[in-house]
């Protein structure tokens, strides 16, 4: 009996290295996707509540790989209440990610703390964790199974983050087979019943000099029956966005 237990402990350790394996490979070769060396874009920001009441945003979109990661910054050109509100990501390697939020009725810059990342963007369904910049250091991984998912081939995995404060206990990631992108991501509390709490689906995926860019985002708020839908215009690539943009200056301008 211990002998056939002892094998079985074994097989199941093997599977799971050979889970956990697969993932790291699979996560990797998404990670490693080409990106560009910075991006622009203006979006349209609509929020969907229960009622289906819409509220919507128009904003700017600015980023650009820096020194430690890819730097963001935000700025809300409408309606009048949210006008003039900027938001500021700088990416480090071996530390949290600086997330600086300026308020102009307020007239001060909030830096945003590692305990708030579950905190909501501007009311939206995005929480602060998902504006930062993530490597493929920043969780473990392990192989699911293959699926469908919107008539396309893909591996399902799941990602473990390694950072304390995230919001979540893990992501489940559909990837497809032939080009390695991300096309839909559930979220899962890392509180009370672990349950799933958002999706996020990218759609009409833009190929731009082999950068590929979702012009459309779609995160569904499970636990809160809301949505916040993101319709990206006017995207560029590589076209040497300065410095200054990404500086904490540059927030109150």
């Amino acid at each position: 009996m211990k002998k056939i237990l002892l094998m079985i402990t074994v097989m199941l350790l093997s599977i799971n290295i050979f889970a956990d394996a697969k993932g790291d490979e699979i996560a990797k070769k998404n990670f490693n996707l080409k990106e560009s060396k910075d991006s622009y874009s203006i979006a349209t920001m609509i929020l969907i509540n229960s009622n289906n009441d819409k509220k919507t945003r128009k904003i700017e979109m600015y980023s650009k790989e820096g020194k430690e990661g890819r730097d963001s910054f935000i700025k809300f050109l409408e309606p009048a209440d949210v006008k003039g509100t900027t938001f500021l990501t700088t990416a480090h390697k071996t530390s949290d990610d600086e997330q600086r939020l300026y308020l102009p009725a307020l007239g001060k810059v909030r830096r945003i703390s590692s305990s708030d990342k579950d905190g909501k963007f501007m009311g939206s369904d995005l929480f602060y964790y998902d504006m930062e910049d993530h490597d493929y250091e920043d969780y473990t991984y392990s192989y699911i199974k293959e699926d469908v998912y919107d008539g396309k081939n893909c591996f399902v995995i799941e990602m473990y983050p390694k950072d304390t404060n995230a919001p979540y206990s893990k992501q489940k990631v559909w990837i497809a087979k032939d080009d390695y992108f991300a096309y839909k991501i559930e979220c899962y509390d890392k509180k009370g019943n672990k349950g799933l709490i958002k999706t996020l689906v990218m759609l009409n995926i833009k190929n731009i000099d082999g950068v590929l860019i979702p012009e459309r985002i779609v995160v569904d708020n499970h636990k809160e029956n809301h949505k916040t839908l993101l319709q990206r215009e006017n995207i560029k690539i590589n076209i040497g966005l300065k410095d200054s943009i990404f500086t904490v200056q540059n927030l109150t301008k």
